[in-house]
């Protein structure tokens, strides 16, 4: 997906689960593992002396925390991107994580399909960015989708969307043959058409489905849906 392999920098206390993390990440053609650090003072050493495009950052390091590190990055101008994962749901920590840009958040315990995909969403990401000679709205609005950070990523959804439903709305997809709309989506879920529009608000902006306008000889124009290509 990209030109040359993104760097990565894994910063995880569990010498387990970062163990875990890099032959994942060396796995996966469209990254490389630059190191592991299981410390903040392992982890600033590390991103000075390799430059990384993107840390894989735990919150809670044994000296100081993974906010603390990313603070002193932004002080310093150091433009790492980071997926920030934590077994903290405090919201604090997300705004604060916000402000500091980062990319996307994994909240543990996540498995491996949760890694993956907000690795590939990095990846388009920084695939587009660079491949771009001008940049646009639509570009733009196309980007800051894939950047915004979801509780999805981490089993963490949105009030009033059930996870066994959203599998229901999505299993449509899977089956379709062509574009769906919500009065077809309605018609295979067996749910309301309010709960079906609620539920593709939320694909939208979890960026999980794309949106079509079909128009016809007259009256307004018909919204069809599909899922996104992997």
């Amino acid at each position: 997906m990209t030109s040359s392999p993104l760097r990565v920098l894994i910063v995880e206390d569990d010498f387990r689960i970062a163990r875990m993390h890099g032959k994942y990440i060396e796995m996966n053609m469209d990254f490389v593992l630059t190191g592991i650090a299981h410390n903040y003072a392992e982890a600033f050493a590390l991103i000075n002396g390799q430059a990384p495009d993107l840390l894989l950052l735990d919150v809670y390091l044994p000296d100081r925390s993974g906010i603390e590190l990313l603070r002193t990055l932004r002080s310093l101008g150091i433009p790492s991107d980071t997926i920030l994962i934590t077994a903290s749901k405090e919201s604090d920590i997300v705004e604060e994580g916000l402000r500091l840009g980062v990319f996307d958040y994994l909240i543990k315990p996540f498995d491996l399909d949760h890694l993956q995909n907000t690795l590939m969403k990095y990846a388009k990401f920084r695939s587009r960015l660079t491949s771009s000679a001008e940049l646009n709205q639509d570009l733009l609005n196309d980007l800051m989708k894939l950047r915004a950070p979801k509780e999805s990523s981490s089993h963490q959804f949105h009030k009033g969307i059930d996870e066994k439903t959203l599998k229901l709305i999505q299993s449509c997809f899977q089956h379709a043959t062509d574009l769906l709309t919500t009065e077809d989506i309605t018609r295979l879920a067996g749910v309301s058409l309010s709960t079906v529009r609620n539920y593709l608000k939320y694909l939208l902006r979890e960026n999980m489905i794309d949106e079509f306008l079909q128009y016809g000889t007259i009256g307004r124009p018909q919204k069809r849906y599909r899922m996104k290509k992997q």
